[in-house]
């Protein structure tokens, strides 16, 4: 009995650690108490209606990237000091990465916290795979809202994938990082009014974009990178923007290059010889991936399942495997014998007395 209740206890005290493992992997808010200029927690929120975005900062734009899942806690601290944290969970690491380019106030700089963050005054975002995140603090220190943001990322888990390809394709000659924008489509794209005016940028179909600031001595502009699902899409987008009328502005033009579905548009003051200069260097390749499925169901050869027909081969190969090492050992015993009795003519096993045969004359 008393074996019993122990074991009942120790099951117990299991299913509560569980529990609590659990509930603190579905919650990326910082514990009760770990910052203790965070007094109390006087406002919650979460949903996953994107409705509800409407009363959000910037909610237009979180639905257009590719909302999931929204969550935010507010703080108060010494005084009047607040600190709030959203949780904004997006279908991917491309949407989250996109609402860093677009919603930072300052540079982007490299994790930790998260895979990248953005921070000013009173503010920092960053994102963590498919979750973007943003702290905003009214009378608290900077410091803070860093060890804030590095206890909400460890919370969150590993690493996402890395930056989208097509950040990755940016040359770096006259490059402005801090200009870069990243649209995971062309919705994002549409929602920002500002980035369809004074270029010849058009959404014709859907595509994925990255644009930046590029400054060369004297000569400035933008370069766009437009990726489309396939390069048949790419040149039929080529064809039509080669025939838009460039938009009117002194010393303005426009220089497009297509390599397969990925679409270079650079515009601003610069020459010939310097367009090429940053055209040239960008590159595209594909890559192929097999990827082997165990779930899929065997197939068939000659009208024989797969799985019978390679345990027949198999076992074919091992009885024939089996006949060649049977055949060697023969061999090399029937040398070792011979080997023997010409160096040991008189050895115990040639001896003529045991070898010596007995024959019966029978009537």
């Amino acid at each position: 009995m008393r074996s019993l209740a122990l074991l009942f206890a120790i099951c117990l005290a299991t299913m509560t650690a569980i529990a609590q493992i659990e509930l603190v992997a579905d919650s990326y808010f910082p514990a009760d108490l770990e910052f203790e200029e965070l007094r109390k927690l006087t406002s919650e929120d979460q949903f996953s209606d994107p409705s509800k975005l409407t009363g959000v900062e910037n909610g237009d734009l979180i639905a257009d990237v590719g909302f999931d899942t929204y969550a935010q806690r507010t703080y108060s601290a010494a005084g009047s000091a607040s600190l709030s944290i959203e949780v904004v969970s997006l279908i991917d690491s491309r949407a989250a990465f996109s609402l860093l380019t677009l919603l930072r106030t300052s540079g982007i700089l490299e994790g930790p916290p998260g895979d990248a963050f953005a921070s000013a005054s009173g503010r920092l975002i960053f994102c963590r795979g498919r979750r973007w995140i943003r702290i905003l603090g009214s009378g608290i220190p900077d410091t803070v809202l860093l060890r804030v943001a590095r206890s909400v990322s460890n919370r969150i888990g590993p690493p996402g994938q890395g930056l989208p390809s097509l950040v990755s394709l940016f040359p770096e000659n006259g490059l402005d990082i801090s200009t870069l924008q990243y649209f995971p489509g062309t919705k994002a794209f549409e929602s920002l009014s500002e980035q369809t005016t004074g270029t010849i940028v058009s959404v014709l179909y859907d595509m994925e974009i990255a644009r930046a600031h590029y400054r060369v001595n004297t000569q400035s502009g933008i370069l766009s990178l437009l990726k489309f699902p396939t390069h048949q899409v790419a040149e039929e987008y080529f064809n039509e923007i080669s025939l838009a009328p460039v938009y009117s502005g002194a010393g303005k033009r426009a220089y497009l290059r297509r390599i397969g579905p990925l679409m270079c548009v650079l515009e601003g003051s610069f020459s010939a010889d310097t367009a090429d200069d940053i055209l040239k260097p960008i590159q595209y390749s594909y890559s192929v991936k097999w990827i082997y499925d165990k779930s899929s169901k065997p197939g068939t050869v000659w009208g024989i399942p797969v799985s019978i027909l390679g345990s027949t081969v198999l076992a074919f190969f091992i009885v024939v495997v089996a006949c060649v090492l049977s055949i060697l050992a023969g061999m090399v015993l029937a040398a070792c014998r011979l080997l023997l009795r010409r160096l040991f003519p008189n050895n115990p096993l040639d001896d003529p007395k045991r070898t010596e045969i007995t024959r019966l004359k029978l009537p």
